[in-house]
Formats: C-alpha cells, sequence, structure tokens
C-alpha cells in the first residue's frame, strides 16, 4: 500500500533538563531539611515562594512547547478530516442506508411469510386466534430465515411448528383435567402451564377453606339456637302451683318404738317437723 502521509521531520527540542533535575534536587533538599521555628519561619516561606515560582515558570514553558509541537499535527488533522474522513463517513452512511433499506424490505417480507405460515399452522392445530398471536411468539427476524428462491427456511418454519405445537399440547392437558375453564383463562395470561393450575388449585384450597369455616359457623350457631329454643321451651312451660304449707303444733304421747316409726313415717313422707 502505498504510503500518503509520511512524517519528514520529528519535533526536535532542546533541553537541560537532567542538569536543572540536580539543582532542583539540591534547592529541595536545602528547603525540606530547614528548621521552621517561630526565627526562621519567614526564610522558610521564603524558600517555599523561590520553589513555586521556578515550578510555574518551567510550566509554562512546557505548556509553550507543547502548543508548538500540537500545532502542526493540529493543521494537519483538519487537512485530514477535510479530504479524507470527512468523505469516508459520509459515503459510510449513504452506503449503510442502502443497505438497511434493502435488508428491511427483505426482513419484512420474512415476516409476511411467517405470519402467514403462522395462521395456516394455528388453524390446522384447532388453537383459537385469541388464544395465540403471532407477536407472542417472539421470533427474531433475520436475513437467515429466508433461503435464496424466497422462501422461509426449515428453521424458520420449525421455530413456529416448535412454539404452536407447545400451546396445543398444553391446552390439550388442560381440557382433560378438572376446572379446565378456569386453568385455561389463567394459562392465557402467562402461557405457563404449571404456574396457571398451581393458581387455580390454591384459589379452590382457600375457597374449601372459607366453606369449612362457613360450616363450622353455621354449626355452631345452629348449636347455639337449639339451646335457646330448649331455655325458651323451658321458660314458657305453664309452672305448677305451690301446695299451700299449713302449721300444726300438738303432742304425741306414745312409746319409744312407736315414736322411731312416726319418725320414720314423716320422712318417708316428707314433712318438715321440728
Amino acid at each position: 500500500m502505498e504510503e500518503l502521509i509520511i512524517v519528514k521531520q520529528l519535533p526536535i527540542i532542546e533541553e537541560n533538563l537532567k542538569k536543572l533535575s540536580e539543582e532542583i534536587d539540591l534547592k529541595v533538599n536545602n528547603a525540606t531539611n530547614l528548621i521552621c521555628s517561630e526565627e526562621t519561619v519567614k526564610e522558610v516561606k521564603k524558600v517555599r515562594a523561590e520553589l513555586s515560582n521556578k515550578f510555574k515558570e518551567l510550566e509554562t514553558q512546557r505548556k509553550i512547547v507543547k502548543n508548538k509541537i500540537l500545532e502542526p499535527y493540529a493543521k494537519f488533522e483538519e487537512t485530514y478530516s477535510n479530504y479524507v474522513s470527512d468523505k469516508f463517513k459520509n459515503a459510510d452512511v449513504i452506503l449503510k442506508e442502502k443497505i438497511d433499506n434493502v435488508e428491511n424490505e427483505i426482513k419484512n417480507t420474512i415476516l409476511e411469510k411467517l405470519k402467514i405460515y403462522f395462521e395456516e399452522y394455528r388453524i390446522s392445530k384447532n388453537i383459537d386466534e385469541s388464544y395465540l398471536s403471532f407477536e407472542e411468539l417472539n421470533i427474531n427476524i433475520t436475513l437467515g430465515l429466508l433461503t435464496e428462491k424466497k422462501e422461509l427456511t426449515k428453521k424458520a418454519k420449525e421455530e413456529v411448528i416448535q412454539k404452536v405445537d407447545s400451546i396445543a399440547k398444553d391446552i390439550a392437558t388442560i381440557n382433560s383435567i378438572e376446572n379446565s375453564n378456569e386453568i385455561l383463562v389463567e394459562y392465557l395470561k402467562s402461557k405457563d402451564l404449571s404456574s396457571a393450575i398451581k393458581t387455580v388449585n390454591d384459589r379452590h384450597a382457600t375457597l374449601n377453606l372459607i366453606s369449612q369455616k362457613e360450616e363450622q359457623k353455621k354449626g355452631v350457631i345452629e348449636k347455639e339456637r337449639e339451646v335457646i329454643e330448649k331455655v325458651e321451651g323451658v321458660l314458657q312451660a305453664p309452672r305448677e302451683e305451690k301446695e299451700e304449707i299449713f302449721e300444726f303444733h300438738f303432742k304425741v304421747r306414745c312409746s319409744k318404738e312407736q315414736a322411731k316409726r312416726l319418725k320414720e313415717f314423716l320422712n318417708v313422707g316428707g314433712y318438715d317437723y321440728e
């Protein structure tokens, strides 16, 4: 490849930094070895200021050198941009746009063919259109899904078949188990069979528990009602009139044996006596 960009001469910088470095070491060592006290603090400040000024002076010179070195490169870069890079970049943008337009047309063709194939296969598997949409297949549309004869590749068809068959299998399973309608409703939300079955089973378990508690509550209420009815029945039953009690005072003259028989008679008859 022909070299069109050549550096004819590198920048030459005259420098005496090694010699300067020795002077700096000497000054820095002398400064850092100074004893700082109330009597010497002014001298220490003076030395510090001298070092700071010297460094600022050298930094100014360094920046001047840097700008002089970069100035020709900046002019070169501007020229390079105007005559080379901008043109290449512009050409790349134009060509990319042309390529994208063609590839997008091909992808649109693939998309339409996939939709048609999906609809035909969905109907063949007796899957209602409300159960599964083409968008839910989430197929990544690439140029590799179309043959040179502008037909869908085997891979593209298999991707549709695999996903539709999976849904058909799940729906067949749902139709064969208890609470199929409820499970189908949950399944269509997420297309996750195990999750749908668990959701419905958990719901029925909760409802059964609530029903059991309600039955228990009804049983308690029924028993309470029976007790109340019994109590009310007792309270509402006619009361027996109490027989009037009379008190009699009399003397009995009898033998000891007769007295025993008399006491026994009074006890058996329930008489109240003293």
